[in-house]
Parts: C-alpha cells; sequence; structure tokens
C-alpha cells in the first residue's frame, strides 16, 4: 500500500460528488494524485468519503484496539476530515454502543449523507444471517458532520434478507432529481431501496415493492461479492463493488454500468487490484470527484505485503472516451507533506517528518523501508546529506535489521567528506561495487534516481541522463527500498518508486476497440501459471480488434521486448506497434490446449525514456483456432 505524493494539486470546488453522495455549496480546495503509503495513522477499512462546506469526511471501519474485549467486535466509529486531503483530523468514538440499544457487536462500513441541515450516518451492526435477528442496516443523526450522533429510530432500518442480500455495506446516492436511494448487499447479492425524504424510513416503487435486486449480471468470473458505491457521469450510473474474498490477495474493486438507477448492471472490468510489488487486496471503496477540475478519486482499503491490518489509501482515476473506467495503477510516493511516516519501518535511528522532509539524525546505519518487493525498478528520491559520513536510498532490501550493514541489499550513497558517489551491497558485511568523484556540498539537496534492470544498476545523481555510475551485479534481485544513513545527519523528501520491467500487475489499458476487456487468472485464487497471478484478455472478435496498455520505457536504448501470454484454442493473432510504428513478425497464441509461454516480440530502440503506447492488434487467427482472443500476462523490457 504504497501510495503518496502529495503533489499535482487539484483545485476542488465545494459541491462534490460521492459514491456515498452529499452536495452542498462550498469552498474551493486542493487535493493530491495519491495518499499513501497510508493516509492517517492506524488500521481502518471500508472507507466512505463525503465533502461538506469544503471539507473531506471519511468514514471508516476501526479495527479492535489493543484492550478491547475479544470476541465482541469494534462498537464504535472514528471519522477523518481534512481541507487539503493531506492533514486528517481524527474525531474519535462518533457514534458507539453507548448510543445505539440495539448494538451487540460488530459496529462496521459506516456511510454518510446530508440533507436539509442534516448529517446522517449509516451503519452495519451485529452481523445477521436471516430475518428475526436483531441488526442490520441502522442510521444515526447529527447536527454537525463530526456529531455526536444518536440513533435515529431506535432499531435497524434494515433487518430482514431480501433477494439474497445481507443487510450490509450500505451506500446512499441522491440523484440529479433530488431522490434518495440506499445500495446494500454482501453474500454476493446487491439490492436498492428508496430513501424517503425523512432519510430515515424506505420508500416503495411505483409496483410497491420495497427490495430491488440490483446484483451486477454474473459472469462467474470476479462476480459481485459485496460493498456496492453508486456514483453518476455523463448520465451513466456507476457502480463499483469488491469482488474476490476480503481477506487475502483476491479482493479487489471491480465496476459496472447502466442507464437506470436499477440496472440493470453490465460488468465493464476491473478498476484496482492486487499488486505484488507494493500492496495487498485493495477493495470496499468510496468515491468522489471534483466538479471544477473533472478530476475523480477512489478512496480505498489495503494491506501491506508482509503485515495484515488494513491502512487507507486514495488515488486519482480516469475514464476512457468510450466512458470505460481507466483501471488505477497505485503509486509508491511519498513526499511527507502529512507531517508523518506511517508506512515506514524504521531500523535504528531517530526518524522525524517536519517541513516536508524525513529527518534522521546522525546513527551508525539507520534505515526506514517501505513494505515493497521489487526487482527491477525506478526509485528516485531527493536526499540532502549532513557533513559527516554518508546517505542516500537502499533497495532490493531483505532480512533488514538494526545496524550499519544488518540487511541484505543495494546502497547509493552521497559521500560529502569524500567528494563522491558510492554503491555498495551489504550482508551483514559492506562490500564497495563503485564509487564516482562528484563535487558535494553539506545540507544541499540532490535528486538521486536508481535504474536497477537485472544484473545493471544505474546510478544518476542531478544530471537525469547520465549515470553517475554504472555497475553490473546479481547478488540480490527483489526486495524492499527505503532510505539509509550512515554516520551521517540526512533528509530525504520526493520518494518515488515503479516497476521498470514488468508490467505484469500493473497492465492498464489505455485504449481498446470497444470490445470486452476482463481480467483472467485473478477469481477466487490465483493462476499459479502466471508470472504474478494476475493476466488481461482482450475478447476481439475481429480482424483489427485491439487493446493498448501504456508502458514506462526507463531509459532511452534498445530493448528486447518479451511478451508473457496464454495459449490456447481461441486464441488470434497480433501485430504489436509502439506509438503508431509496427515492430517486430506476427505473432500467433493458438495452441491445441492451455499452455503459457514468453514471446520475443521485437528489439526496439528508444529514443528517449517515459510512458509508450504498446498497441496489441489483431492481425488474424490460426485456421484452427476459434476466436480472436488475446490474453497477456505482462510485457518486459530486457536491456540490449
Amino acid at each position: 500500500m504504497l501510495n503518496i505524493k502529495k503533489s499535482n494539486w487539484a483545485m476542488f470546488c465545494a459541491s462534490i460528488v460521492t459514491c456515498l453522495f452529499v452536495t452542498m455549496p462550498g469552498l474551493a480546495d486542493a487535493a493530491p494524485t495519491h495518499a499513501g503509503p497510508q493516509f492517517v495513522s492506524g488500521s481502518y477499512a471500508d472507507p466512505d468519503v463525503q465533502n461538506y462546506n469544503g471539507t473531506y469526511w471519511v468514514y471508516p471501519t476501526r479495527s479492535t484496539q489493543a484492550g478491547e474485549p475479544p470476541g465482541t467486535g469494534v462498537k464504535s466509529v472514528d471519522l477523518f476530515s481534512s481541507t487539503d486531503m493531506i492533514n486528517w483530523t481524527k474525531h474519535p468514538n462518533v457514534i458507539s454502543s453507548a448510543n445505539i440499544s440495539w448494538l451487540q457487536h460488530s459496529l462496521w462500513a459506516p456511510s454518510g449523507a446530508y440533507r436539509d441541515g442534516k448529517y446522517y450516518l449509516y451503519f452495519a451492526a451485529n452481523a445477521i444471517n436471516g430475518d428475526g435477528q436483531l441488526g442490520g442496516i441502522g442510521v444515526a443523526v447529527a447536527d454537525h458532520p463530526e456529531g455526536p450522533y444518536t440513533d435515529a429510530i431506535g432499531a435497524p432500518l434494515i433487518n430482514v434478507v431480501r433477494n439474497g442480500a445481507g443487510p450490509m455495506d450500505q451506500d446512499v446516492f441522491i440523484d440529479d432529481d433530488g431522490q434518495a436511494y440506499m445500495y446494500y448487499g454482501s453474500w454476493g447479492e446487491c439490492n436498492v431501496v428508496k430513501l424517503n425524504a425523512d432519510m430515515k424510513s424506505l420508500g416503495t416503487w411505483p409496483d410497491g415493492s420495497v427490495y430491488k435486486k440490483v446484483t451486477p449480471t454474473k459472469t462467474g468470473d470476479n462476480d459481485f461479492f459485496e460493498a456496492p458505491k453508486v456514483f453518476k457521469r455523463n448520465g451513466i450510473y456507476y457502480m463499483t463493488y469488491s469482488a474476490g474474498i476480503w481477506a487475502d490477495s483476491s479482493y479487489k474493486v471491480m465496476y459496472a454500468t447502466s442507464s437506470s438507477i436499477t440496472g440493470p448492471f453490465v460488468p465493464k472490468g476491473m478498476m484496482l487490484h492486487t499488486d505484488t510489488t507494493m500492496s495487498d487486496g485493495p477493495g470496499h471503496n468510496g468515491i468522489i470527484q471534483s466538479p471544477t477540475t473533472n478530476d475523480w478519486y477512489i478512496f480505498y482499503h489495503k494491506r501491506y505485503l508482509n503485515s495484515s491490518p488494513r491502512v487507507l489509501a486514495y488515488d486519482k482515476f480516469e475514464f476512457n472516451a468510450d466512458h470505460t473506467i481507466i483501471p488505477v495503477k497505485m503509486a509508491v510516493e511519498d513526499n511527507f507533506e502529512d507531517g508523518d511516516d506511517a508506512g515506514w519501518t524504521k531500523y535504528g535511528g531517530t526518524w522525524t517528518v517536519s517541513g516536508g522532509q524525513y529527518h534522521v539524525a546522525s546513527n551508525p546505519g539507520a534505515k526506514a523501508l517501505l513494505d515493497t518487493n521489487y526487482t527491477d525498478l525506478i526509485y528516485e528520491a531527493d536526499v540532502t546529506p549532513g557533513s559527516t559520513g554518508n546517505a542516500g536510498v537502499v533497495f532490493r532490501v531483505s532480512n533488514p535489521g538494526t545496524g550499519a550493514d544488518a540487511y541484505q541489499g543495494y546502497y547509493a550513497g552521497l559521500d560529502v567528506p569524500n567528494q563522491r558517489v558510492l554503491i555498495g551491497k551489504a550482508n551483514n558485511n559492506w562490500t564497495s561495487l563503485a564509487t564516482a568523484p562528484m563535487s558535494l556540498t553539506s545540507n544541499t539537496k540532490y535528486h538521486v534516481k536508481i535504474v536497477a534492470q537485472g544484473e545493471s544498476i544505474k546510478v544518476y545523481v542531478s544530471d537525469m541522463t547520465t549515470p553517475k555510475i554504472n555497475v553490473t551485479d546479481s547478488t540480490y534481485t527483489s526486495g524492499s527500498v527505503g532510505v539509509r544513513t550512515y554516520d551521517s545527519a540526512a533528509k530525504f523528501d520526493n520518494v518515488s518508486v515503479q516497476n521498470s520491467r514488468y508490467e505484469t500487475e500493473n497492465l492498464v489499458v489505455s485504449g481498446t476497440s470497444g470490445v470486452k476487456h476482463t481480467m483472467f487468472g485473478n477469481g477466487t485464487g490465483r493462476d499459479l501459471s502466471l508470472s504474478s497471478g494476475f493476466g488481461t484478455t482482450l475478447e476481439a472478435n475481429a480482424v483489427n480488434d485491439y487493446v493498448t496498455y501504456t508502458v514506462n520505457v526507463p531509459e532511452a536504448r534498445s530493448y528486447s521486448v518479451k511478451v508473457g501470454v496464454k495459449k490456447g484454442p481461441n486464441r488470434g493473432q497480433f501485430q504489436l506497434s509502439v506509438n503508431g510504428i509496427n515492430h517486430g513478425p506476427v505473432q500467433d497464441l493458438y495452441a491445441n490446449a492451455l499452455s503459457y509461454a514468453e514471446l520475443d516480440v521485437a528489439n526496439i530502440t528508444f529514443s528517449s525514456a517515459g510512458n509508450k503506447s504498446f498497441k496489441f492488434n489483431v492481425a488474424g487467427k490460426n485456421g484452427s483456432s476459434s476466436g480472436y482472443n488475446l490474453l497477456l500476462d505482462y510485457i518486459k523490457l530486457v536491456p540490449n
């Protein structure tokens, strides 16, 4: 769960359309593109997000804390507010068992709404399994968004199971005509009900019914499991929802669309899923839009790779021209403008955040790491070294501990006393790999970039076109990233990491011919034959159908382009083009039985680094094939 970067600010006005919708006239404010590694401290999940008069309010599920009795579940709700989506204020215990007479255990998935001067908080409680049990969806009301909230009706609002939908994970959506609706459901089914003007009683549909089933059409792959969230854009109703198992890597966000408030909702694809380089099981989300910039944001929970508690994050997302959602690519970034280092694990030293920088006092070998697992990467950070020792970045780190060389991995540092850049590797001892002279001044900020691909490691300082150091070493192939100091006080800022070779978990569709694009190998479990458990499918039906992906090219040079594919009976042929130019021969994906292969597609010389459009155009099909489909696992760029 590593996405942070509080840059690229976007001006936000007040009336914000939200998945748990509330619209109010308000003030202009600003928002970053990402929020992470997590935007509030502590373990929280299931975030709803609202905007009231220019202030953002996040409604999450709180995890059990030390000292609370086991086995009874959490019995209170904390809220978080922010005017800039960077600095958040905690509002603890806005409602609890003290305010809800029928609450016995498990208060979770709160969501918010506003109407006629009152603020409403909807929640799930007691986890009922059928009619006649005490529990379901409740509603509380307050005069202020921070509460205190009181139970509005003294009983559950919905306490029955209809159409197989568990009464939980509710989402309030207010349409353009002012009619309020509540979508809710778990156990694989979803309902919508009308809310009356009092926001605490249910209305009826024209046919006299109360509950309408609106479960997105089931296809057998990533079907609806829970947590519907609805928003409207260009006359289209979008429902995001969670699929997979909430406790493991299969948990993810899918979405469906409809022209009607009551559906049918047709699945359109995946919006957010596990990325094995940075975070696990993202899901149960909220949505919010800026009406002034047209920027959209998804708030969600996720897990770090090596820990089970859930934490909160958000990312900006965008739409294709055909109104489909471009899948979210979670980021690994931190510029410390939020004043904390949530998500970093420290090994030795005294670490503090102030002035938008990460400070460490002089220490013989202090490290701070992000829970990531990168093989090939582009890692950038601003490093301000002190007058003694050296300071810099570590990568491909494993087995970290407290001590100067208590880790396995690589370190690139700025050595002011000796006026040099250095790189070496540690394994409870230190091995120097290379040094390069450079004029360095203490307490001066330098931009450092590492480009590591296979055994090739390049270190750039200030000049991002010519590496200061270029070495080869194959000792360590993957691991965490972080920052480090050796006998030097130092500051760090603008940390950013991205995958430089595989796009396995990050194949983000940037355009299609309009045919269905889905994911494969990520239903209730992983397809272990995939390189990292996920692949993408273009369900093509004709020659010249296509799918394109935006792929980051780390540096200007010649690469061998390899593509991991899943061959099979209904596969087509494709021609690869990059930025509109065809490369390599036509590739045939037909096979008698399902199999995986890595194809050597082309050798391409790129004149510049940066994002390139990789287009897979359907060129035909094998005479024995039953279809034109393309199933892609990853794109790999191997430097020549």
